[in-house]
């Protein structure tokens, strides 16, 4: 359940008082259900418009070679809001590469990672503006 209130916060920008650390599970949550699927507009849509970055670069990889990945949720050990920003501390979480014939690869586990993230509202929903 809190995972469906996370993902639908990302639709609902003007609903109140919106923890922005949900938010961005919720983008998270979104981001994973495009990698699954093959979607790297999916990816892209979680961003502000025109924005690039190696995310959005890595679903385009991935779906030119056919490769699904599963379980590619985020693991967050912190979030905290701060001058408009959150800084964050996270991972990628035990993920699994589904390859065109079907064999299955675990991914390789990066270490947690300093991030500072910005969000905006933008055409009606919550996005990623920024990640240093």
């Amino acid at each position: 359940m809190d995972d469906l209130l996370a993902a639908i916060l990302v639709l609902l920008p003007r609903s109140g008082a919106v923890d922005p650390c949900r938010v961005l599970d919720g983008l998270d949550l979104h981001r994973a259900a495009a990698y699954a699927s093959l979607d790297p507009e999916g990816v892209e849509a979680q961003y502000v418009q025109g924005v690039h970055t190696d995310d959005i670069a890595t679903a385009e990889d991935y779906r030119r070679r056919g490769v699904r990945v599963e379980r590619g949720r985020v693991e967050r050990r912190s979030c905290e809001e701060a001058d408009g920003r959150l800084d964050v501390v996270e991972r990628l979480g035990p993920a699994v590469a589904v390859l065109p014939g079907g064999e299955r690869q675990a991914l390789p586990r990066e270490p947690w990672q300093e991030r500072e993230v910005r969000l905006v509202v933008e055409h009606g929903r919550w996005r990623i503006a920024s990640v240093r």
